[in-house]
């Protein structure tokens, strides 16, 4: 996914430490095997297999793992049932075990790099950490008390402390995430992006997400993006999820800020909202990347299954069957997520000086075979079981289909342990 679009079928690609040092065609590959076993220490052969960057996953809540399944296809979802069980349940246990659960199904399918809000963001930093995976957390900030948070905008305090612990970590970034603009008032808008600003990090918000919200909006100043504009809060720093509520003078605007936007084309249309205008924003100059957003919003946290409804659901939404290549699909999951995170010159592709954030997919199953053109296999054929091994930073976190800095079972028994209390109280809702 570089600026060429290089490909090498087949090629070669050597690692050093965390950095990439060398790819090329295979012709360029000593033939001598004692000359190959002095460039490293280890090889991999990958013959048959498809070697890409990592997914980056720009939008996910993974620690509301326990609460996947539940309330499906029920009105007022979020209030009947998530809101009341968060307040019961969500703690710091949960929010790592849950982080920890979600890690190994992001790893396991082939993403190497993520962004995520939610509450105890401390807790998700660790697990990140030790499942070996890029990270940008944001401790989310509400105007209502929550389980992190007694006071309303509570969350603020402890985002500042949290950002304070985990600046200048290798891997792992920390952000400002305010909720939205119907959960936070103008003036704590204002102060999280000023604190972002301060300190040169992400600003990450869900944005024009509701159809209540567009209205309320809509009526006061256009638009949910000319109400953030007004306010200041518009900028290179936000990173604004869905936006599935914007006209033309709103993809302008968010171009104009620079302003970058998560994808999340399946949870949207699982809750069925419209399908957000994500390919004008991109070729509007807006930085857009893809997302599954929170597993129960989105269910699935393998970035397979998005990168295939990012162009199927474009083409529906202007009935244009290229609306979206196969390939612009490889790139808004790859590099344009990592340059939608700020992450674009260290992560996103396979080029020398950048990270080996790497995935490594089998092609031999008969969902894969045969294989006419690799971005649309990428796009269209590949699946979650496909991944063999992902490296961050050099370093194997996926391992021949085994995660290597997590127990998998321990993650498995402790999920399913809150997960049968939560399924218990939800059961009384």
């Amino acid at each position: 996914m570089d600026g060429a679009g290089t490909l090498f079928d087949p090629g070669w690609l050597l690692v050093e430490e965390n950095t990439i040092v060398g790819l090329g065609p295979m012709e360029t590959l000593p033939s001598d095997p004692a000359a190959r076993d002095r460039m490293a220490d280890r090889r991999v052969d990958a013959r048959g297999g498809i070697l890409m960057p990592g997914f980056v996953n720009v939008h996910t809540h993974i620690s509301m793992a326990p609460f996947r399944g539940l309330g499906e296809d029920r009105p007022d979802r979020l209030r009947r049932f998530l809101f009341p069980l968060e307040k019961r349940f969500v703690d710091k246990s949960l929010v790592y075990d849950g982080a920890r659960f979600g890690l190994i199904e992001m790893a396991k399918s082939g993403t190497t790099c993520f962004a995520d809000m939610y509450y105890f963001e401390a807790e998700v930093a660790r697990a990140a950490d030790e499942a070996g995976l890029r990270a940008i957390l944001g401790e989310t900030i509400v105007d209502f008390s929550a389980p992190d948070a007694a006071e309303p905008y509570g969350g603020l305090e402890y985002a500042r402390r949290f950002v304070s612990d985990w600046m200048g970590h290798p891997r792992v970034s920390p952000s400002f995430a305010p909720h939205a603009p119907y959960t936070v008032d103008a003036e704590h808008l204002k102060i999280a992006a000023a604190e972002a600003e301060k300190r040169g990090l992400i600003l990450q918000m869900h944005v024009a997400e509701a159809a209540d919200e567009s209205a309320r909006f809509t009526a006061s100043h256009g638009s949910t993006v000319k109400y953030l504009d007004s306010i200041g809060v518009l900028s290179p720093r936000l990173l604004a999820a869905h936006v599935v509520y914007a006209d033309d003078a709103d993809i302008a605007l968010l171009a104009a800020r620079d302003v970058a936007v998560a994808h999340c084309p399946q949870s949207n249309a699982k809750a069925g909202r419209p399908i957000a205008p994500a390919k004008r924003m991109a070729d509007a100059g807006v930085r857009v990347g893809l997302a599954t957003d929170g597993p129960l919003s989105g269910n699935g946290m393998d970035m397979q299954t998005i990168v295939s409804w990012y162009p199927k659901l474009q083409k529906v939404r202007e009935l244009k069957r290229d609306t979206v290549t196969a390939k612009e699909a490889a790139y808004a999951a790859t590099i344009g997520g990592a340059r939608a995170l700020g992450l674009g010159e260290l992560t996103g592709s396979i080029e020398v000086g950048k990270r080996a954030d790497l995935a490594l997919f089998d092609t031999d199953s008969f969902g894969v075979q045969p294989i006419h053109d690799v971005y649309s296999t990428i796009v269209y054929s590949l699946k979650a079981s496909d991944a063999r091994s992902v490296l961050v930073d050099g370093a194997f976190v996926v391992d021949e289909r085994t995660m290597v800095g997590i127990d998998e079972s321990e993650a498995m028994a402790r999920l399913m342990e809150t997960a049968a209390r939560v399924g218990a109280a939800a059961a009384d809702l």
